[in-house]
């Protein structure tokens, strides 16, 4: 028995396949509890290629308060994206009048950088500039469903 041809016209990707099995195979994640007294802000970005068509998004947790936010940016890498999530996210955080925040963020790239003062982070610092206090953590992507899925959601529509 030989291997199956594939059906003509189909246009998906491997990335697009596996995204698409990845969100038929997964319920939405609850969403994780507020940090300890702080606001939790979930971000994400990615591509479709790298660099290609890129999105953002973040969701930010205020007791019982969700807000979320997802966008479109054009032409970037997932690095650009994942820093221009945190960006968005806040600004999300700064118009809420939020003062301490947990910043959650399945890239483990920017998170490092961030948090070791690296040059390339210089606009999430500017932006994290009206907040009292503003913690970072990485996190694993399944814990960061929410934002992912509507990342997935504007790439994969």
């Amino acid at each position: 028995m030989g291997r199956r041809k594939r059906r003509k016209g189909g246009t998906l990707k491997d990335g697009e396949r596996r995204q698409l099995a990845r969100a038929s195979r997964h319920a939405p994640a609850p969403l994780p509890d507020a940090a300890a007294g702080r606001a939790l802000l979930l971000c994400d970005g990615g591509s479709r290629g790298n660099p290609g068509t890129a999105a953002i998004a973040a969701v930010l947790i205020d007791g019982d308060e969700v807000v979320e936010r997802s966008e479109l940016i054009g032409h970037a890498s997932a690095a650009e994206a994942e820093y221009r999530a945190i960006i968005l996210g806040l600004e999300l955080a700064a118009e809420a009048g939020i003062p301490e925040l947990e910043v959650r963020c399945d890239s483990q790239l920017a998170i490092r950088a961030i948090e070791g003062g690296a040059a390339v982070a210089a606009p999430v610092f500017e932006a994290a500039r009206p907040f009292r206090s503003v913690r970072w953590r990485w996190h694993p992507r399944d814990e960061n469903e929410a934002a992912d899925a509507l990342v997935r959601a504007l790439l994969w529509p």
